[in-house]
């Protein structure tokens, strides 16, 4: 496995959020106090997309049902929720990151 370049430093300030495609996977990037982490660009739960929902601090909110997930980690920290049920959602796939001078690549 090697590190692709997906974006420039300049392309995600802090606090934002990118969606890219690569090598047929939906990758998200985010810059989250000065650092970049990269997670899987879907929902464990139905798919939806994370890049159209609201990244606070270092947590990630799906628009669909509302499950969170800690972009640091990884880490599920809040379940769906769908009326009052709740399913069981899994973590979500976190990628190694480095950066190079301006170039921010992941490990795929």
């Amino acid at each position: 496995m090697s590190f692709v370049e997906v974006a420039k430093t300049t392309d995600i300030t802090n606090g934002q959020m990118k969606a890219i495609n690569v090598e047929s996977k939906k990758i998200l990037i985010m810059n989250y106090d000065g650092k970049y982490f990269a997670i899987n660009g879907r929902c464990t739960h139905m798919g939806g997309e994370l890049v159209k929902g609201k990244l606070e601090g270092k947590i990630v909110t799906c628009p669909r049902h509302g499950a969170q997930f800690d972009v640091t980690t990884g880490s599920c920290i809040r379940r769906p929720r769908i009326g009052l049920f709740r399913p069981k959602s899994k973590d979500i796939v976190t990628y190694e990151v480095k950066v190079e001078s301006d170039s921010v690549k992941v490990k795929l």
